[in-house]
């Protein structure tokens, strides 16, 4: 009964990333909407470019190109405060398709809280008896910390002005410090004991946990839920996933490896499965939040019409 409760929870873990990445992906959305706060319904992709003023002429020039989005601290830091003013209040603005991918969540979590205790040692009964996952376990763990900042690192340095590769480093490292600043409150909120604590007994010390945690010896006794590692690697697994959504396997190698770091907490002793799960959506739709944030800010349209008497094409960049 135990392995099976172990198993489904496990399933569901693995299944719930990709659902959520579907039902973005599929669903549509109103650029005119009143209030155009986030929503886990927002499209991925930017608004189809339009034509104006087309006519045919004898002559053609191809007028230069806009300067893509650059990089500038001032736009950074403002794009960061924006954004961490939307992911804080967005429980008050919560839309009304977002509540049953909320209320399943919920549910979920709710599950899985209640046969933790069960399902963690499953976990670590499972990791006992094969070799593999104690050798794999510890290293893909990292990717939920030193890993992820690493490959925002790359990003940051290889990529060229205006490029991607640049822009994706910097939404990787907004997503990923922006978990971190809600990982902290969220952690010291609940303060949830660790299942290295007390033979794996599940306690919740809630609010008064949160300057206990800092006390000498007391690491991991308050800081369980939700998990900071899986929380980092969906953040970043839905940056890469979102800026390079054209790719086939640029989405499924990052939301496999996340899936792997949030199932590798459990097997590492670190963390309650549910805490796995929990940061991961959470994860998820902070990284969501600030790819789709931005693309609404920097718009990039191609236009076409008459210069000096001939067709001419443009490219331009708007910033909201």
């Amino acid at each position: 009964m135990k392995n099976y409760k172990a198993r489904v929870a496990t399933l569901l873990l693995l299944i719930l990333p990709f659902s959520l990445f579907a039902q973005g992906a599929m669903s549509g959305g109103s650029k005119n909407d009143a209030a155009p706060h986030f929503s886990l319904a927002s499209r991925y992709a930017p608004d189809a470019p339009t034509v104006s003023a087309l006519v045919v002429s004898s002559a053609f020039s191809q007028s230069t190109p806009a300067a893509p989005w650059s990089l500038s601290f001032r736009s950074i830091t403002g794009d960061f405060l924006k954004d961490a003013g939307e992911i804080w209040s967005y429980p008050l603005h919560i839309r009304t398709r977002d509540i049953l991918p909320i209320a399943g969540v919920a549910v979920l979590t709710g599950f899985m809280i209640a046969n933790d205790e069960a399902i963690h040692r499953g976990f670590i009964q499972y990791r006992m008896d094969h070799a593999w996952v104690k050798a794999v376990s510890p290293v893909i763990t990292q990717m939920g910390s030193y890993g992820s900042w690493a490959i925002a690192a790359a990003f940051l340095l290889f990529g060229k002005e205006g490029s991607k590769t640049l822009e994706t480093g910097v939404l990787a490292s907004s997503a990923i410090l922006q978990s971190g600043i809600l990982i902290t409150f969220l952690k010291g909120v609940f303060g949830r004991q660790r299942p290295f604590w007390d033979n794996g007994v599940d306690r919740w010390s809630g609010p008064v946990g949160f300057f206990s945690r800092f006390g000498a010896g007391q690491y991991g006794r308050y800081d369980s839920f939700p998990g900071g590692h899986s929380m980092t690697a969906f953040s970043l697994a839905t940056v890469l996933a979102m800026q390079y959504q054209e790719s086939v396997w640029v989405p499924i190698l990052a939301y496999t490896t996340a899936t792997g770091v949030a199932l590798s907490r459990t097997t590492e002793n670190k963390h309650w499965l549910s805490d796995s799960m929990v940061g991961g959506v959470l994860g998820y739709v902070i990284g969501r939040m600030v790819v789709l944030n931005h693309r609404s800010r920097y718009h990039i349209l191609p236009t076409a019409g008459i210069d000096h008497g001939s067709l001419s094409f443009a490219l331009t960049v708007s910033a909201r």
